[in-house]
């Protein structure tokens, strides 16, 4: 039978309201208009790598950093005035030495983390990381012992070690979200 005619005959059943046939037709026809009906209700989808959400991301990071370096400052001038310092006001150079160095080490981290080498390798970012988590580690010990000297060393006391969990919380924070930055919001190079 050619083509033509079983489209013919196919046509002529399918007209044929009492056909298997057109049965068929109409289950699909009617399952085809509830799926319509139920898509028509939905919420449409919203495409979320957009500049605003990583805008937002980026301000975020940049206020957590603020606060991170804020909760810090309290652990690392305490824990600096341990140096020795000839003035007090020297605890302070302390805190922007660290805060400062892992900032200068997380920007580094990011342009290298989005840079190739000439032969199209990503660029070695470990000497980055490694200072990150050097500086970031500081603050981290510098907010634990500070903590810990505060509640004198009780170590049954369970609030020193609730806000031994919160001060070294924020500058972990900032750890992972800054790698997490360089995924979610900077772009990779590209090799040509």
């Amino acid at each position: 039978m050619s083509f033509r005619r079983r489209q013919r005959v196919l046509a002529e059943k399918a007209s044929n309201p009492n056909s298997q046939e057109a049965t068929v037709r109409r289950v699909e026809d009617t399952k085809r208009q509830r799926y319509e009906l139920q898509e028509s209700k939905r919420a449409p989808k919203i495409q979320i790598d957009q500049k605003l959400v990583l805008w937002t991301w980026l301000t975020g990071i940049g206020i957590a950093f603020i606060s991170s370096a804020i909760v810090s400052f309290n652990g690392i001038t305490a824990v600096a005035e341990f140096v020795g310092l000839s003035q007090d006001w020297m605890a302070g150079l302390f805190f922007f030495f660290i805060e400062l160095m892992y900032l200068l080490f997380l920007v580094a981290y990011l342009v290298l983390a989005s840079r190739m080498t000439e032969d199209g390798k990503p660029e070695k970012t470990f000497g980055a990381v490694l200072g990150m988590l050097m500086f970031g580690g500081i603050a981290v010990l510098a907010n634990a012992f500070h903590t810990l000297d505060f509640w004198e060393w009780e170590y049954l006391e369970p609030r020193m070690w609730a806000g031994t969990i919160l001060s070294v919380a924020a500058p972990i924070a900032i750890i992972a979200a800054s790698k997490m930055a360089s995924r979610v919001v900077f772009a990779k190079a590209i090799r040509l």
